[in-house]
């Protein structure tokens, strides 16, 4: 499991001072930086490996300003061409908002999928739920 700690910042609330749920799709987005750096280290674009096929949110409770957002991250599925990443937001210990996303192995110059390496699955496997 990866854990990434947010600050909301003043901007993302809204005019009933909650934070925005526009918010949370960039705040787990944050959060899978440490699975970029997992599976594809140098972080080039020139390169780069996945495409997102898929995001949802749902939202638990409402998140106030003034207290971090502790999200907590990890594989929940590994397929031949994709794998799952899920997160859990938290804030003063209560689970505020969850999410998955969808990573697709992704070929740019053939703008095509591809099958995901088997080191790279090796690396998934010990951070899968």
């Amino acid at each position: 499991m990866f854990v990434t700690i947010i600050e909301p910042r003043f901007s993302e609330t809204d005019i009933l001072g909650h934070i925005n749920n526009t918010a949370f799709p960039v705040w787990f987005e944050t959060a899978r930086q440490d699975i970029f750096k997992l599976v594809h280290p140098n972080l080039s674009s020139s390169d780069w490996p996945m495409i997102i096929a898929h995001i949802h949110v749902d939202f638990i409770l409402q998140t106030e300003y003034g207290d971090e957002v502790t999200i907590e991250s990890s594989i929940s599925k590994i397929g031949k061409k994709s794998f799952d990443v899920t997160h859990e937001a938290y804030q003063n210990k209560l689970l505020v908002a969850k999410g998955n996303a969808v990573l697709v192995w992704y070929n740019y110059a053939q703008q095509s999928s591809s099958l995901i390496p088997e080191e790279i699955r090796e690396l998934l496997k010990q951070h899968q739920l």
